[in-house]
């Protein structure tokens, strides 16, 4: 899978960030090789900016999240200091969600460091 920087991957590899989200819609689509449908105890290469796998992660979970009620455990994982911040940091991502937006967390463990 591919993130949309690659200081998400290295936050990854380092152990800091431990989950991430994906549209309500989107979490069962396969968009490209690079990018699998998301599925609980699944393994998935991590792929840099170049299409260079630098890790290998294991979906762990996966919730429906509401955007008037953002889980400590999300936020934190995702390298956040709060549930405003989160929502700083994915409004635009998310389209300007509104308090009933739901979407998907999913949470995840590094498994393999770069190869």
């Amino acid at each position: 899978m591919q993130f949309v920087s690659d200081h998400l991957v290295d936050q990854i590899i380092e152990g800091d960030k431990t989950a991430s989200v994906a549209n309500l819609g989107e979490v069962d689509v396969a968009e490209d090789e690079y990018n699998d449908a998301l599925v609980v105890g699944e393994r998935y290469g991590v792929y840099d900016s170049t299409l260079n796998e630098k890790c290998v992660i294991r979906v762990t979970a996966m919730e429906l999240c509401r955007w008037d009620n953002i889980p400590e455990r999300l936020w934190r994982g995702e390298t956040n200091s709060s549930a405003d911040e989160f929502k700083d940091d994915h409004f635009e991502y998310f389209g300007n969600p509104d308090d009933d937006f739901e979407f998907v967390a999913y949470y995840f463990e590094l498994v393999k460091d770069e190869k």
